[in-house]
């Protein structure tokens, strides 16, 4: 959950350490609300939890052990953990179905501390006493996120620290970068050459490791370390719990991170959370994010995270200058702009453009769509050795261009004709940036 990170064309590594400031905002936006039938809606909300889901690395039994553990641990060291809170899986009926953090015993206020984690818990490349590591040095002159990297590695080495023992037991290998050469290769093919996020493709192992923190070397558990820093740190920060807490946008978004002066993390509710909720925090568009706030969607949160976001969803295509986003509709959003063709079970989606498009833009979706189309029917033909691509890299891959797909059908079926304009290609290199003034919740519509 690397959250804090500037949204550069470098490698990941790089991108963590850019500006932290909020940037400027832009917007010209046409709301459009559309009928979807409910399969596809059903396929995109399936899709993220088949990623999410990834591979079963432990049984149910031990992956509980592992969390009561840490929990325990966190609070002997004078952690802060509201008992209201629990952690289990987002579908209790399905063991296989990824882990969240619900307001399970009680509901919350808006502004309620939901948890703080003591500076001394936190996995920073500092040694203490509380992570029983005081008699180590791991040195990069150079990069911080590579000492955290190596202490998280001897910590799942030697399993000294609850922490480490449940990192070790996390999934390996399921952010993209990080894929087989085969599985990146496939995502290639889906990709083509102008499909975002072109760096997903790249290898992680070489560009945010080996050539990036001095000493780094293949060894799997470094491996494992580097991508686990990569997908759940903040900045540079490994947070026990903290990075239990699954990612959701909009209205969704009721959770938001707080550093103390003392440098206790905390999460902290911005909405009343009813109970038996899930708590979801913005890896992207939270008041801390930085330049991710404009520049980041769909594509770069499967490039940096390994999963599909549920709606709603954000894309930037920057070779045409497209941006727009797609979210389930509410009943808030019916204005007298608005065109609803009900559909199955009244399932529809909202489509916010946020530049007027330019026809060269639509034109580059279509040419995409019939591509990726194309691409699909050899769906068999692709999967090549499958000794080379696991199965957890296939199902992410085919998630992500199902995503693409329905996107892509979406906003060409439902373009605002009497908007269409070349107006963006005047608006400079930030033409993505918004300027709308609207708070984090209602960004998306």
């Amino acid at each position: 959950m690397v959250r804090f990170s500037s949204s550069g064309n470098s490698d990941l590594r790089k991108r963590k350490a850019g500006d932290f400031g909020v940037a400027n905002l832009v917007l010209r936006k046409a709301i459009i609300v559309i009928p979807l039938l409910l399969i596809v809606v059903g396929l995109i909300q399936g899709c993220f939890f088949v990623v999410q889901t990834r591979t079963v690395a432990m049984n149910n039994n031990s992956a509980d052990q592992l969390i009561e553990d840490l929990i325990s641990w966190l609070q002997s060291n004078g952690a802060f953990i509201d008992e209201r809170i629990s952690i289990r899986h987002v579908d209790p009926t399905d063991p296989t179905s990824i882990r969240g953090m619900f307001a399970d015993h009680g509901s919350f206020d808006a502004g309620e501390t939901m948890i703080i984690i003591p500076d001394a818990l936190i996995y920073d490349g500092r040694v203490n006493e509380a992570k029983k590591n005081a008699d180590k040095v791991w040195m990069d002159k150079k990069h911080g996120d590579c000492a955290t990297t190596y202490e998280i590695h001897d910590a799942m080495l030697t399993g000294s620290t609850p922490y480490g023992r449940y990192l070790a037991h996390q999934p390996h290998r399921y952010v993209p970068g990080y894929f087989s050469s085969e599985g990146r290769e496939l995502l290639r093919k889906i990709l083509g050459k102008n499909l975002p996020d072109q760096h997903a493709v790249e290898d992680s192992v070489k560009i945010d490791w080996l050539d990036w923190c001095t000493g780094a070397t293949s060894d799997e558990l470094e491996v494992h370390a580097a991508m686990l820093v990569t997908a759940r740190a903040d900045g540079r920060l490994m947070v026990p719990y903290y990075d239990m807490i699954n990612h959701r946008n909009g209205r969704w978004q009721n959770a938001q991170h707080h550093r103390s002066k003392n440098k206790e993390f905390a999460l902290i509710t911005n909405q009343k959370v009813e109970k038996g909720e899930q708590f979801y925090l913005s890896y992207d568009t939270c008041k801390i994010c930085g330049s991710r706030l404009d520049s980041w969607g769909t594509p770069e949160m499967f490039r940096g995270y390994g999963f599909v976001e549920p709606f709603p969803q954000r894309y930037l295509i920057h070779s045409v200058r497209l941006k727009f986003a797609l979210d389930e509709k509410k009943s808030a959003l019916e204005t007298s702009k608005r065109h609803v063709d009900k559909v199955g079970n009244n399932s529809e989606l909202v489509v916010k453009w946020y530049i007027p498009p330019s026809q060269a833009g639509l034109d580059f979706l279509q040419m995409e769509l019939n591509r990726l189309q194309e691409v699909g029917t050899r769906k068999d033909v692709l999967k090549g050795n499958p000794q080379a691509v696991t199965d957890s890299e296939w199902n992410a891959i085919w998630t992500y261009h199902q995503a693409l797909v329905v996107a892509f059908t979406t906003a060409l079926k439902h373009a605002p004709a009497e908007q269409i304009s070349d107006e963006v290609w005047s608006m400079g290199k930030k033409w993505y940036n918004d300027l709308s003034g609207d708070d984090m919740l209602h960004r998306f519509y």
